[in-house]
């Protein structure tokens, strides 16, 4: 299982104090800030109260800068920190790394005690209906099943962050899906990324059958399949399947290899894979990327990995 990075993993120097951190992420559910220590918020979160340090992406505060901090004790220095630990995080990930997970490591680094809370690096990729065509979903840009990879890791080799919305359970099962209805014994990757490896040429990846490559695969392209009820019918079965059935089958290779499905660093001008911005596709793809992410999960936790302080 892949961890946090240990060149990540060094103490800044001359870092002003942080004890006691509270990270609040941008998902569902109300907060309060601490009254103690530094709370983070990002973007549009906004609070008044004068230990509240709130960081934005350089886009969405309309900056060149890769982060704009405000309230910190040091902002610039604050703003070098960030940076030296998203390169290195941008490199493990090949996907330039969200302000959460960024600020997460560094926080892991220089305080005494994190708390993560309202982030499980899980925002929908489900489009919708009202979205034009030609507008693409903001979390698409980072590798988000890369993230989870990568925090899980911080999480299982630093005893100092607590994150409880990082960890999922299995991905539920639709509600017209019949359970009692056998499960068609297929290798879920197999259909995921045969096509995928055959078109990138992926080395140490296992040759998976012409036949599935050319039918029974998703088409990872940019351009609209021809067979797109076939290719829709192939995501809405693999959304179904149960996340056992992926474990069953998964390997840690297969699950690196299938994170670069599911984000476009540049969409605005680098064509998304088909799926990504077909609003009747994108609504499996939670599902799917929900059982990539139980397997990477169970993968981390069973690997057991020494505790550092």
């Amino acid at each position: 299982m892949p961890s946090s990075d240990k060149s990540v993993a060094t103490k800044p120097n001359n870092i002003q104090p942080y004890q006691n951190v509270t990270i609040i992420g941008n998902g569902q559910g109300e907060w309060q800030p601490t009254i103690e220590g530094h709370n983070f918020v990002f973007n549009a979160t906004q609070h008044q109260a004068p230990n509240v340090i709130n960081i934005c992406n350089g886009p969405y505060a309309e900056s060149s800068h890769a982060f704009v901090v405000n309230n910190s004790p040091d902002n610039d220095q604050l703003v070098s920190l960030l940076n030296q630990v998203a390169d290195t995080l941008n490199q493990q990930l090949n996907c330039w790394p969200s302000s959460g997970l960024v600020t997460s490591f560094l926080m892991t680094m220089v305080a005494s005690q994190v708390s993560v809370q309202r982030m499980s690096l899980m925002p929908t990729l489900r489009r919708s209906s009202s979205l034009p065509a030609d507008e693409h979903l903001p979390c698409m840009v980072h590798n988000w099943l890369g993230e989870r990879r990568l925090a899980l890791g911080l999480t299982l080799t630093h005893n100092t962050i607590v994150w409880p919305e990082l960890l999922i359970d299995q991905a539920s099962i639709p509600a017209e899906l019949d359970t009692r209805v056998e499960q068609p014994d297929i290798n879920p990757f197999e259909v995921l990324l045969s096509d995928y490896v055959r078109r990138s040429k992926l080395d140490n990846q296992p040759a998976f059958s012409l036949a599935t490559a050319q039918s029974l695969a998703l088409q990872v392209t940019t351009e609209r399949p021809v067979q797109v009820d076939l290719q829709y019918a192939l995501l809405a079965a693999l959304s179904n399947l149960p996340s056992v059935h992926w474990l069953s089958y998964a390997t840690q290779d297969d699950l690196i290899t299938a994170e670069a499905l599911f984000y476009n660093e540049y969409p605005q001008t680098q064509a998304s894979y088909w799926y990504l911005v077909d609003y009747q596709a994108s609504q499996f793809l939670d599902n799917i990327r929900h059982h990539l992410a139980y397997c990477q999960q169970v993968f981390a936790l069973t690997a057991k990995p020494t505790t550092e302080n």
